[in-house]
């Protein structure tokens, strides 16, 4: 009991000092698209499943639009996936080793870093171990509940990334292996587990196929099988950076260990197949040039509960004391990275936009009509967007601030209405000019209107979306953001959509 007091009391000090260091901070550009993207709920974005935009929307309405907003309930799911860890290690080992398993948990940097960002990497490492903690009791008590408890755990953690897929076969796995456990997969329990995440799996791909499988269109057969295996090298670094120089080499060897150990135990094979599947995950997607953060923690994460499969000595040599000794040497280190470590400056204050703002309403009472807002790229627009104290100008169903249109899809913005887009035509308007070779007519709500482009390119450098749809181009005002970047502000006059 002492134990788990002190550990509370850490977690809750730890929570606090989180919150604490995101507070001063602005709220980002990438916190502002995820907030819009998480305004109107739905089962996934443009950008991978919808859990994190829908947590970070959330928070800002919570905690207001600021960084503190954006990610106040990562500090908590650091918070939750530590109690976690705790007690599926307390269950299958004993509770020294929980509360060491705990302790090595927060003193990795890539633990520490996901804790405060939003990204799906923690969500998907606290529902993993939530996932492992209930079939482990499902298993010993062969309860409904438990079964239902970790299908949903799964399901939540598929919610956040499609990384969190290997949950359950990886459970199919340890239960095939296991002479004991082999029984389960003819019971209800297993299966029980296995239908929420089908669930979330399906209504996933229905969203896919609604959307032109936006989240899969860049994979081709070819590419999925080529490995670079010249980023190994890299791989070792990252491992090194995300888990210290000091834990790293324990969890491979936990690994090493619980393989050797896992033909006569249960306990080590059903932690060892997870962690080894979301390891040789992490490894195919690094492997593969990609951004491996999620599968990482993952792997780490689900490595955790091996160290206590570590013994005292390995012949003559005494590895308990290395462990102990990585504790301090880590700590130390994750002290180190986090202070160095700066935020990224945000990509405009709330005195620009306040600026921009000012600009619409004097050039929408010259023009006589409402001026639309036209950003270079995603972050700028969500940027602005999230700051803007009246968005009643925009067109209903529409984004306050646009991206300049482009055939290209490369964010949230494409599956939202454009401003080049073209509408049914009125049904009175489309019969006075019918045209007998027209089967609809179709018009655009911005024809001839006027817009401020809002980006950083030179007069003698806009991009062909400005000065080929707009009738006149004219920069109006220059604006200095926090980071020493100039905006430039263009009125733009007459729309009449890109020539073919």
């Amino acid at each position: 009991m002492r134990g788990r007091l002190i550990l509370l009391f850490f977690l809750a000090l730890v929570t606090a000092l989180r919150w604490a260091v995101l507070a001063p901070q602005e709220l980002s550009a990438s916190d502002s698209y995820l907030a819009l993207c998480g305004e109107a709920p739905d089962v996934a974005t443009f950008d991978g499943p919808a859990g994190v935009p829908l947590l970070v929307h959330a928070g800002i309405k919570l905690a207001g639009a600021s960084a503190l907003g954006a990610r106040l309930a990562w500090p908590l799911l650091a918070f939750w996936a530590t109690v976690a860890v705790y007690l599926l290690i307390a269950r299958i080992a004993d509770k020294r080793a929980a509360l060491a398993g705990a302790a090595a948990l927060n003193l990795f940097p890539a633990f520490n870093t996901a804790a405060l960002e939003a990204t799906p990497a923690l969500p998907v490492a606290l529902f993993a171990l939530s996932f492992a903690a209930c079939a482990w009791r499902a298993l010993e008590n062969d309860s409904a509940v438990w079964w239902l408890a970790s299908g949903l755990s799964a399901a939540a953690a598929l919610f956040f990334s499609y990384s969190a897929w290997l949950l359950v076969p990886a459970l199919a796995v340890v239960l095939c292996a296991s002479h004991r456990w082999r029984k389960q997969l003819l019971l209800p329990g297993f299966w029980m587990s296995a239908l929420a995440p089908a669930i979330v799996l399906a209504l996933l791909l229905h969203w896919n196929s609604t959307h032109g499988w936006v989240h899969f269109i860049g994979q081709t057969l070819r590419s999925s099988l080529s490995l670079h295996w010249a980023q190994s090298f890299r791989i070792l670094t990252d491992i090194a950076r995300d888990f210290t120089p000091f834990f790293a080499p324990c969890l491979i060897a936990a690994i090493c260990l619980a393989l050797v150990q896992s033909s006569a135990s249960r306990r080590a094979k059903f932690l060892l197949v997870p962690a080894l599947a979301a390891s040789i995950q992490a490894a195919y997607v690094a492997l593969r040039g990609g951004t491996a953060h999620t599968e990482m923690l993952l792997a780490g994460t689900l490595t955790v509960p091996l160290l206590s499969w570590i013994p005292g000595y390995i012949g003559k040599w005494r590895v308990q004391g290395l462990v102990v000794a990585a504790y301090p040497a880590a700590a130390v280190w994750t002290a180190l990275a986090l202070a160095v470590g700066q935020p990224p400056p945000a990509k405009i204050s709330g005195e620009s936009v306040e600026a921009i703002e000012k600009l619409r309403l004097e050039q929408s009472a010259t023009t006589g009509t409402p001026v639309f807002l036209i950003a270079e790229n995603a972050l700028l627009a969500s940027s602005i967007a999230l700051r803007l104290k009246d968005s009643t100008f925009a067109v209903p169903g529409h984004p306050s601030v646009y991206v300049l249109e482009s055939p290209y899809a490369d964010s949230q913005f494409a599956l939202w209405p454009r401003y080049d887009q073209f509408v049914d035509a009125p049904r009175q308007a489309a019969l006075e000019g019918a045209d007998p070779f027209t089967e609809q007519s179709g018009t655009n709500l911005f024809i001839g209107r006027s817009a401020l482009f809002v980006g950083t390119a030179a007069p003698g450098n806009l991009p062909q979306a400005v000065t080929a749809a707009f009738g006149a181009v004219r920069l109006v005002a220059e604006i200095e953001t926090a980071p020493g970047q100039i905006l430039r502000i263009y009125l733009c006059s007459d729309y009449s959509t890109l020539p073919l």
